[in-house]
């Protein structure tokens, strides 16, 4: 948890340094530059706000939010566990638009703690791992996570169109690509016996810890 909070903290630290930043005025084709451009989007990667700085004519500075829990039922050996996505990141990047147009090639970071946390459920007040059984009162919570606290390499494109004057609605899509780290627990008993902590890790070894998750999103951008 105190490195998750230490991940979090240093993306907020992150998202400043480059609002700040954007802040700063530029003095090459100052001609060609806008304010600020701020919004919202949701997507894949959560709800959260966006911040847009040109910084060339043709390229431009962006950080974005996310938030989101999705949870979902997956089988493993035949067992049933509880997945809850959490997201809580921040994504910075650049946009590049070949010759200033309305589409164009995103790359950057995505920061943040997010992770997937899963808990086995029980059929029949017994868990199955790795083809073993186990009762619930032996076992107690058997849970684990998979933490994607290290910085994820974003490549996507998008562009956008106008709607009203200063308003645009925009579309992202891309992937990310993660590496995770992965730890189990239990909280009965069994969770000291060798042949429990065997089963549970070789169920765990199955959890995915590298992950190209896809990306897609759609937002409303102001642009003064």
């Amino acid at each position: 948890m105190a490195m998750e909070r230490a991940q979090q903290h240093r993306a907020i630290r992150v998202a400043l340094l480059l609002g700040a930043l954007c802040a700063i005025p530029t003095t090459a084709r100052a001609d060609s530059f806008d304010p600020v451009s701020i919004g919202a989007h949701i997507g894949t990667l959560g709800a959260g706000v966006t911040l847009e700085r040109p910084l060339l004519f043709d390229l431009s500075a962006r950080v974005t939010t996310g938030l989101l829990s999705t949870t979902t039922l997956q089988t493993y050996n035949n067992a049933p566990w509880a997945s809850t996505f959490h997201e809580n990141n921040v994504l910075v990047a650049l946009d590049w638009r070949p010759y200033g147009g309305r589409w164009g090639l995103s790359g950057g970071l995505l920061f943040g703690g997010d992770y997937v946390n899963k808990v086995a459920q029980s059929t029949g007040g017994n868990y199955s791992l790795n083809g073993n059984t186990y009762p619930v009162s032996g076992a107690g919570i058997v849970s684990a996570r998979v933490s994607y606290a290290r910085p994820a390499i974003y490549a996507g494109f998008g562009g956008g169109t106008g709607i009203l004057r200063g308003l645009t609605i925009g579309f992202d899509a891309g992937i990310v690509v993660r590496n995770g780290s992965l730890s189990t627990y239990a909280s009965g008993p069994l969770a000291g016996n060798a042949a429990f902590q065997s089963d549970l890790a070789a169920t765990a070894s199955q959890f995915r810890t590298r992950l190209i998750q896809p990306v897609i999103g759609v937002g409303l951008v102001y642009r003064p």
